[in-house]
């Protein structure tokens, strides 16, 4: 839901850039290709990507807020079968698709009316169109390689006939009727974006001014205008026609009457462009930036030798959330009946890797307790659908992961085979790579240390904190930390991934 509201956000800012600095130039031509991309273009900007990187690089003191810190990032779920509520996306698409297809219809069944008024009557040609004279049409307009008139405006060498059919003309020779099928296309498919409206308003108000100009190259202004005023009447065909008569013919007056400034259209055209330049970069750094944590010795020695992560800037994310991953894990593990029958219970740790294509590879349990259940383990995790890759530096690695698996007897039931019902509880995925090594002193109120993983290799970007305490730190790019406390205070070094560590003051 949340891409629906940056949707119609980066459509609204772009709109109002048009209206501030294009709306009123004569700069029709790129006008009308701007209003044409400006819609999808608003679609794609939420998605754009601009990655920022900043590590962390020197040991800072920092204020945090209170916080607990759990000692391990284990979280114990099991799962009831139950059916799960509408998301708001799920409620969005039970409307929408109705909607759109009302919509939809509706465009189509006018989109039959023209087709039917081109069958039902004479058709005449002339100078490349093809005239149609009805008693139905109110006002001139064209739609396509045919020109609507009624028959009382139609007069044959006239100045006023002359003047509609070179305006109708230009619109069918420029294909406007391509431009308003795509408007009413958008429209349909975007029809919650209040937006759209505003900009199918502006498009069919720009080809008016485009219509405009061209027939001023062959008519006199003021006979024009007064043909504008005499024709002023409203078809009410709703799409998909291109009137001399439009609504908004105060905005058409007052554009004809409107000098032409090369400059100034010139420095509001680049002022619009150097906004709309700023703005995506804005919102796509708004979106996608985030601090990224300076990769541990260890995690490039990893990617040097078989380029397997263990701490990313983005986890491997199954596809349809964690929580359907662990329901995909309850729902096709089994109890094996060697392991009830022997009274076999505990934890089996399953350890896989996350491919860059999101499929599971290299799994093994990373202990035994016998009974099957190990290759039970291994047998679910091995078969899972796919996850979505972990990235790093804007590219999917592979990614090393836990999965705790408990299994549990209930020695109060008994199946039909005589021995007791087992159940399996899964805990959430996580990195468990060991327990960090902290080398610390704590001499003259300062505390200062080194943090390294399991393997010896420091760990740039550890936190820090003293505990019962706001205060806190980060180590550098060699691990190192330095922090002011009291003989007293305790510290807690932490990690992402890892087992955290306390420090016992004196």
């Amino acid at each position: 839901m949340m891409v629906l509201v940056k949707f119609i956000a980066c459509s609204a800012f772009l709109m109002l850039l048009f209206q501030i600095f294009l709306a009123k130039e004569k700069s029709f031509q790129l006008n009308r290709w701007i209003l044409l991309a400006l819609i999808p273009a608003a679609m794609i900007i939420p998605f754009l990507n601009i990655p920022i990187f900043l590590p962390q690089q020197n040991p800072v003191q920092i204020d945090y807020l209170p916080i607990d810190l759990p000692q391990s990032t284990t979280v114990n779920q099991s799962y009831t079968s139950h059916k799960a509520p509408f998301s708001p996306i799920q409620w969005f698409l039970v409307v929408y698709i109705p909607v759109f297809f009302f919509l939809l219809l509706k465009k189509i069944k006018a989109l039959n009316r023209l087709i039917s008024w081109t069958k039902n009557a004479s058709v005449q040609h002339i100078h490349g169109a093809l005239l149609i004279l009805s008693e139905k049409v109110s006002s001139p307009f064209s739609f396509g390689n045919y020109i609507f008139m009624p028959p009382n405006l139609y007069k044959k060498c006239s100045l006023e006939t002359e003047m509609i059919l070179a305006h109708e003309r230009y619109h069918m020779a420029n294909r406007h009727h391509v431009d308003l099928i795509w408007m009413e296309l958008l429209t349909a498919l975007c029809w919650f974006n209040p937006v759209v409206y505003f900009v199918k308003k502006a498009m069919v108000l720009n080809h008016e001014y485009l219509a405009d100009q061209e027939v001023q190259k062959i008519a006199h202004p003021t006979k024009y205008k007064q043909l504008l005023l005499e024709v002023a009447v409203n078809n009410n065909l709703e799409i998909l026609t291109s009137s001399i008569s439009s609504s908004a013919l105060k905005n058409r007056l007052i554009m004809m009457n409107k000098p032409l400034t090369k400059k100034r259209m010139q420095l509001r055209i680049f002022s619009f462009s150097l906004l709309t330049s700023l703005f995506i970069a804005g919102i796509s750094l708004e979106i996608n930036a985030q601090h990224i944590p300076v990769p541990s010795t260890s995690q490039k020695q990893d990617q040097a030798t078989d380029d397997t992560y263990f701490v990313v800037e983005s986890q491997p994310e199954f596809n349809g959330g964690m929580t359907d991953f662990y329901r995909y894990v309850i729902e096709n593990i089994g109890y094996p009946f060697r392991a009830r029958r022997n009274g076999i219970e505990g934890q089996v740790v399953v350890q896989f890797v996350v491919e860059k294509d999101g499929s599971v590879s290299n799994v093994s349990a990373m202990n035994e307790i016998a009974g099957g259940c190990e290759e039970e383990a291994e047998r679910v995790v091995r078969n899972s659908p796919d996850f979505k890759p972990g990235i790093q530096g804007g590219r999917p690695v592979r990614v090393q992961m836990v999965l705790p698996i408990h299994f549990i007897l209930d020695k109060e039931k008994v199946g039909h085979d005589g021995h007791p019902i087992g159940k399996v509880i899964v805990e959430g995925v996580e990195q468990r790579n060991g327990r960090l090594e902290v080398d610390a002193n704590y001499a003259d109120g300062l505390w200062t240390g080194k943090v390294r993983n399991p393997e010896g290799n420091t760990l740039p970007g550890a936190t820090v904190l003293i505990v019962d305490s706001t205060k806190g730190t980060v180590t550098d790019i060699n691990g190192d930390f330095t922090i002011s406390a009291n003989p007293s205070q305790n510290l807690l070094a932490s990690f992402v991934g890892y087992q955290s560590v306390k420090l016992q003051g004196n």
